[in-house]
């Protein structure tokens, strides 16, 4: 009894040693696409710089995701998104009742058109239309609201709204 306890606990270690855990997610791949490829922003708005941060913040996020391998090159991808900003807009949005000549916030508004295209040229997505808005404050009646940091809060969840629109569509 007691030699058949060691090689009890032998098999058994040598049992989990080699079969493991085996985790496989199934949401790594979706179908057949692994990669993607993304488009230089196109900025048709007026906004500054947010073809810029929003290009980046897509690829951030479908590097944070998992779902694709991002690539450098058309040729080598699966699927190929394309983004057109249009449409920006600064509109006074909150005012000191003592000074209604100057606001003391700002709302910001941004349209982006969205197209999703596959390796055999098939069009997936067509001109989604997605909208995003974010709101600024002076910090006090001598200075001007930054934009620069709603600019980038704005592409942030616009970048996050794009790249679930690709997963959620692929699905």
């Amino acid at each position: 009894m007691g030699k058949i306890r060691p090689i009890f606990y032998f098999f058994l270690i040598i049992f989990f040693l080699f079969n493991g855990c085996r985790y496989k997610s199934n949401t790594s791949r979706i179908g057949k696409f692994k990669s993607i490829y993304v488009h230089a922003v196109r900025n048709e708005s007026l906004a500054p710089q947010l073809g810029l941060f929003l290009s980046k913040n897509i690829r951030e996020n479908i590097v944070q995701r998992g779902h694709f391998d991002l690539t450098s090159e058309m040729r080598e991808s699966t699927l190929i998104l394309k983004v057109i900003l249009d449409n920006y807009r600064k509109n006074p949005e909150v005012y000191n009742p003592n000074d209604t000549f100057v606001a003391s916030g700002f709302n910001l508004k941004i349209k982006a058109k969205c197209s999703l295209i596959n390796y055999q040229g098939k069009v997936l997505i067509e001109d989604v239309i997605l909208t995003e808005n974010v709101s600024v404050l002076r910090r006090n009646s001598l200075t001007k609201p930054t934009d620069r940091q709603a600019v980038q809060s704005l592409s942030e969840s616009l970048g996050r709204q794009i790249v679930q629109l690709v997963e959620n569509y692929l699905w």
